[in-house]
């Protein structure tokens, strides 16, 4: 089952190849991505009625969402956006590659800095545990100096784990997978389909799925000189 519509065009778009680029295929082609775009359920999606207005671009909604997981900002937590998450879903329908968007909550185990506050405080509770188990505490040559060191090592100790456990959750959950295909290359060629729709150019919308077409077949069996 295709998750998305990105997915369903792609496969139209091998037929057009498998049929070798045939006009009569071609033209056919365009009217079955016609009625995907005219179906109730798509033009139910606020994203695509954003598009289809003129509003805004695929790429573009890629880009907002994009923006807050750029550089050092993927290293911290993001607070749950119910908002946010909902327009995601309706992004997730169009295009793939897009879960790494969504907002969990500050205190999900997803980014460095909150895995390391969980390990501070996991730390601390074993310190407190371990301090317990001293029956005669205050006996002890240098006590406070123990105590103090031992807080150190825990806290420290589970801080370190903490972070790396935070930095691969973050490879996990916030990152793209690199199996699947770039979610604005993916964006960009659903825009170029929207426009040809909005301008109703099914001519030109047919040359570009078979140009499209060959030069994809090039690259896979490139023409010997």
């Amino acid at each position: 089952m295709r998750e998305n519509q990105y997915q369903l065009f792609r496969d139209l778009d091998r037929h057009c190849v498998a049929e070798g680029f045939k006009e009569s295929v071609c033209r056919e082609i365009v009217e079955r991505k016609k009625n995907s775009i005219n179906a109730s359920f798509n033009r139910d999606n606020p994203v695509v009625r954003e598009v289809l207005d003129g509003r805004a671009t695929f790429a573009g909604v890629y880009d907002d969402f994009s923006r807050a997981f750029r550089g050092l900002r993927r290293f911290v937590p993001l607070r749950y956006d119910e908002a946010l998450n909902t327009r995601l879903e309706h992004l997730s329908r169009i295009i793939p590659n897009v879960g790494h968007f969504r907002r969990r909550s500050i205190f999900a185990a997803d980014n460095p800095v909150t895995c390391t506050l969980y390990g501070i405080i996991v730390g601390l509770a074993a310190d407190l545990v371990w301090a317990e188990q001293i029956k005669d505490f205050e006996q002890l040559d240098s006590s406070t100096g123990h105590t103090a060191s031992a807080i150190y090592f825990f806290a420290v100790g589970f801080g370190a784990a903490g972070f790396l456990t935070g930095a691969m959750a973050m490879l996990r959950y916030r990152t793209r997978d690199p199996k699947h295909i770039h979610a604005r290359e993916a964006a960009a060629y659903m825009d170029l389909n929207y426009d040809f729709y909005r301008n109703g150019d099914d001519e030109g919308w047919a040359h570009f799925i078979r140009a499209a077409g060959d030069t994809e077949r090039r690259l896979i069996r490139p023409v010997e000189s």
